[in-house]
């Protein structure tokens, strides 16, 4: 891809990686841990991809066709979230959540817990941006779908980044216990990274 003059340097990847990860330390695991009821970790992953070719991530490669729930986030700054969940892990947590041994299949019930998975850990991950930075946020519905990931999230590119000028931060969850993983995608412009880095700029 062709790196644009406005993209972030090192520096200031390394300072949105570290403000990103603080973020998602202090609220998005916990909250994450507490729906699943067992410890979480976390890796924060930075790459720069354009929003077409979001289906071709390496680390998400495996996982093209799975379980994903799309959100943005408008107000004093705009930004998208994509969670991946492998099928079978998806299974799993809406099990869990629906206080069940098993589930076979995803039902319109299971899948709504899903979808609520991704609404709780997004609001978390606001509210911890708004607490820092005093910015706020309006978070759209959660959008579900057994689908790519590209095909989920390019109709909705539009929305919230400029596709020549987009950046894509990885964050990868696991349960400690049950092995769990669960992909995290936040989506930004540079404008916008840096306005999350800087809320006075």
């Amino acid at each position: 891809m062709k790196m644009s003059t406005n993209a972030l340097n090192q520096v200031e990847l390394n300072a949105l990686e570290g403000v990103l990860d603080s973020y998602i330390t202090q609220k998005t695991s916990v909250a994450l841990s507490s729906l699943l009821g067992e410890s979480i970790s976390h890796v924060v992953k930075q790459t720069h991809l354009e929003v077409s070719q979001i289906g071709n991530m390496g680390t998400v490669i495996k996982e093209i066709v799975a379980c994903s729930v799309f959100l943005h986030g408008g107000g004093d700054i705009r930004l998208g979230i994509l969670y991946t969940i492998p099928e079978q892990d998806a299974k799993q947590i809406a099990a869990k959540l629906m206080c069940t041994d098993k589930i076979d299949s995803l039902d319109d019930l299971s899948k709504s817990a899903i979808s609520e998975v991704g609404n709780i850990m997004s609001g978390s991950f606001f509210n911890a941006l708004s607490d820092h930075t005093g910015l706020k946020v309006e978070l759209s519905t959660p959008d579900f779908a057994m689908t790519s990931i590209s095909a989920l999230l390019e109709p909705h590119a539009s929305e919230f980044v400029c596709p020549t000028s987009d950046m894509v931060t990885e964050v990868e969850f696991t349960g400690k216990d049950s092995g769990l993983r669960l992909h995290m995608l936040i989506i930004q412009d540079y404008d916008n990274a840096r306005k999350l880095m800087n809320p006075n700029r």
